[in-house]
């Protein structure tokens, strides 16, 4: 599965293209007042809300947010934190290649997205989906809601 993940996404442009199309398949919304008059900020993964006037990325409000890990990393991390059940922050700094420490925040950030969003997981999961759609779907969960 992971050998898959970078086969299917060369590069972390190319994920977030797919990000792209998954979160707002045709229109944008912003994840702060859900206006879909926004403005896409050049050729990068940002946006302009002309509503209120906010400045946002593709990963606003997800649980990858304010984070420099590279996407693709994140959708490794999600195939192992639900396929491996002895997954410990050292392992996966190993085998992602970051920081002991990242890695430590990144299975916080897991832990507390399916704890405050349960009910939504097991909808998307419930769906005939290809897996990486499903893994990619549950890191753009909005981190605000409640479930």
């Amino acid at each position: 599965m992971i050998e898959r993940i970078y086969l299917d996404f060369p590069s972390e442009n190319c994920y977030k293209n797919y990000l792209l199309k998954l979160r707002w398949n045709r229109y944008v919304l912003c994840p702060f007042c859900t206006s879909s008059k926004s403005t896409r900020l050049g050729l990068t993964f940002r946006f302009h809300c002309n509503t209120c006037n906010t400045n946002y990325s593709l990963i606003a409000n997800t649980v990858m947010h304010n984070t420099k890990v590279e996407l693709r990393k994140w959708l490794v991390t999600m195939h192992l934190y639900l396929n491996d059940e002895k997954l410990s922050y050292r392992k996966l700094s190993k085998l992602i290649k970051v920081n002991k420490n990242t890695a430590y925040r990144m299975i916080n950030k897991l832990q507390d997205l399916f704890a405050k969003n349960r009910l939504t997981i097991l909808k998307i999961s419930g769906l005939n989906k290809d897996v990486i759609e499903i893994m990619s779907l549950v890191l753009l969960i909005d981190m605000r809601r409640r479930s």
